[in-house]
């Protein structure tokens, strides 16, 4: 998998194709609109990425230093967060996220990102609430949608965007087919002007199924925002994103939406933030006060502001919870007279997370949100896991307890699959054996086998050589192969005798 250009969609069903062409004929073939002065187009350069890292940068994130504090070597996609959409199809061009998107800090960006072949995207935005009126009226317009696609390929030409990412929240499984019906629209119309752009969904974990599987036709990928399972409502604390080990985790959640799109087409988000609650304890997942007026409320917190907490308070210890992924750690509050406890995300979760995503086989991961980390650079270390990765595997094995039974020959294969790489792998192991004159008599396969970065896997297999009659007695060879969907790695011959 590559980041520069990943285009994934499956041929549309008859329906999308004819919203395709009614977009078409609806909006028509608009002109281009001129770029702002000093927006440069992106570089046609390779990414060294393994796989997508999309990063949403907010505007409350965005000021005058920002172009200079992003890697741009580790990330694929910026999207700019955010620009409204009202109920009439117009694009709220006074909301403070539009006027990020326009400004200097944001060209400044845009350049910087351009030049290193990194897509840039705005994000579209629709947030809803009570009976979803906003929304009930757009998505029920055709005139207000063919405003708001006219206005949004009129900006995305402005700032020489890749693409668009769109967020409607909440998405009711009632709206979903006009939803997925825009969408078509939109897709076809930003095909027809900028070939080549992508668009992504955020969707949430519990998105209904019917989302999930309609969007595989229309869009690019799907971002799906794996987190905040616990937040400012939460009675217990506990990770906001846990990869393992409760009822809702980031595992189960990806499992669902893979079972309505391919794998390849998902992105996995991961949060760069956390909460601090009041509690009633230090133990880990501690009960949080209900009296919030007492106790203090309940605070959200970034990577950073976490660090800078921890730093000014060395009496304060960080701690790792292993069984759902996180760091936290506790303090006591004195102007509340109470304990207060943190999780947040830190770079050992959030490098346990790009791992499962890697030999999960995602197309990436997504980071909510770019800038929450400053000015320290543990978690953009952890992204180096999929920069221009280097693949080493090295399998190796034994043959012993050579045996003949009823005139089958058999015996025990000792392997061991070595993985001197930076990135966890995940293959089918399988072997070959030789008679002496070099002749491939028996092949087989041990099984699929993830094997950690730096770790090993070992195992026994017992192998079917063949029939006495049909074998050479003499010195035989023994070769194991590790395959992925890339690359395999075979062992040197390994020597044994067969006897019958």
């Amino acid at each position: 998998m590559t980041s520069s250009r990943h285009v994934h969609r499956r041929p549309g069903t008859v329906l999308t194709a004819l919203i395709a062409v009614m977009a078409l004929a609806q909006i028509g073939s608009a002109p281009a609109v001129a770029a702002d002065p000093g927006i440069q187009p992106r570089a046609n350069l390779k990414s060294l990425l393994s796989h997508q890292v999309y990063g949403y940068l907010p505007y409350w994130r965005l000021n005058a230093g920002t172009a200079n504090q992003l890697d741009y070597d580790l990330v694929s996609t910026i999207a700019f967060f955010g620009l409204g959409i009202k109920g009439t199809g117009d694009i709220d061009m006074a909301w403070t996220g539009t006027q990020a998107y326009l400004s200097e800090n944001a060209k400044a960006v845009t350049n910087a990102a351009h030049a290193k072949g990194v897509r840039v995207v705005p994000t579209f935005q629709l947030f809803d609430s009570g009976s979803l009126p906003k929304m009930t009226a757009f998505l029920g317009s055709a005139t207000a949608q063919n405003r708001f696609i006219g206005q949004a390929l009129d900006l995305m030409d402005r700032r020489s965007a890749d693409g668009a990412n769109f967020d409607f929240e909440p998405m009711p499984e009632t709206m979903t087919p006009k939803y997925l019906a825009f969408l078509a629209k939109f897709n076809a119309a930003m095909d027809a002007r900028f070939p080549g752009a992508t668009v992504v969904n955020a969707s949430s974990a519990g998105a209904p199924s019917a989302l999930i599987g309609g969007l595989v036709p229309i869009v690019d990928q799907q971002f799906v925002m794996t987190y905040n399972y616990r937040w400012t409502g939460s009675t217990v604390t506990g990770a906001i994103a846990p990869l393992d080990n409760t009822s809702r985790t980031v595992k189960i959640h990806m499992d669902r939406f893979s079972a309505y799109a391919p794998r390849e087409s998902l992105i996995m988000g991961v949060p760069w933030y956390g909460y601090d609650w009041p509690v009633t304890s230090t133990v880990p997942n501690a009960t949080v006060r209900s009296d919030k007026t007492k106790y203090g409320a309940v605070k959200s917190v970034t990577y950073a502001s976490a660090r800078t907490f921890l730093a000014a308070h060395p009496e304060v210890t960080r701690m790792y919870d292993a069984s759902e992924g996180s760091g936290f750690y506790t303090y006591w509050d004195a102007s509340h007279a109470t304990y207060r406890q943190v999780y947040f995300e830190d770079e050992r979760s959030a490098a346990a997370k790009y791992e499962y995503a890697i030999t999960s086989g995602y197309a990436g991961v997504g980071i909510w949100t770019l800038g929450n980390d400053q000015p320290y650079p543990e978690m953009w270390n952890a992204l180096e896991v999929f920069f221009d990765p280097n693949h080493d595997v090295r399998p190796t094995g034994d043959v012993r307890d050579i045996a003949r039974l009823s005139g089958a020959v058999s015996a025990t294969l000792d392997y061991r699959i070595r993985n001197d790489g930076d990135v966890p792998e995940v293959g089918v192991i399988r072997w070959i054996a030789r008679d002496p004159n070099g002749r491939p008599l028996a092949k087989g396969t041990v099984g699929t086998a993830t094997v950690g970065a730096g770790k090993t896997r070992a195992g026994t297999a017992k192998v079917a050589l063949g029939g006495a009659a049909e074998l050479a007695p003499g010195t035989w060879t023994m070769t194991v192969y590790f395959v992925t969907d890339d690359m395999a790695w075979e062992s040197p011959p390994v020597p044994f005798r067969q006897p019958f």
